[in-house]
């Protein structure tokens, strides 16, 4: 019976190597460039008035990719969505803007949710300067209409 229990403990520690092969390509990126920071944030308001209802963050990690985060202090309401938008001054890839529904972003925030990102960019050039920006829309049966838009300070 002690060498089953030898044999079921080798076994399962072996899965669990199985299980830390198998992690995903942007689980292995993060492990990869650690140090994730907000460089610049701003308060959302709805209606462009306060009280604050989240954050719009551009981050930058050590690696030098820059993403837009949104949080909202709480859960969106079914008619509402938003977005973080991450816009790129200078380089050659100047005027870009990438949302949370671009590529590689988590999506926009829906009803019941309350968080998202953009895709990450990679910039080594020290001209290249970022935005992130949150948009809320709400929608009340006759399509969606922006209710409230802030953005942060552009930097890099």
């Amino acid at each position: 019976m002690k060498i089953l229990g030898i044999l079921l403990s080798t076994a399962g520690l072996a899965g669990v190597g199985v299980l830390a092969l198998a992690t995903p390509a942007q689980a292995v990126e993060a492990a990869n460039c650690p140090g994730a920071r907000t460089i610049s944030s701003a308060q959302i308001f709805r209606d462009n008035k306060p009280p604050g209802w989240g954050d719009v963050k551009l981050v930058r990690d050590n690696c030098s990719q820059y993403w837009a985060e949104v949080t909202m202090d709480a859960k969106l309401p079914k008619y509402a969505l938003t977005s973080a938008y991450l816009q790129q001054y200078g380089g050659s890839n100047s005027g870009r803007v990438l949302s949370c529904d671009s590529g590689g972003g988590t999506g926009a925030v829906t009803a019941g949710q309350r968080t998202c990102r953009t895709p990450k960019v990679k910039s080594l050039d020290t001209s290249t300067t970022f935005v992130a920006i949150a948009r809320e829309f709400h929608n009340y049966g006759g399509g969606y209409q922006k209710i409230s838009e802030n953005r942060t300070a552009r930097t890099r």
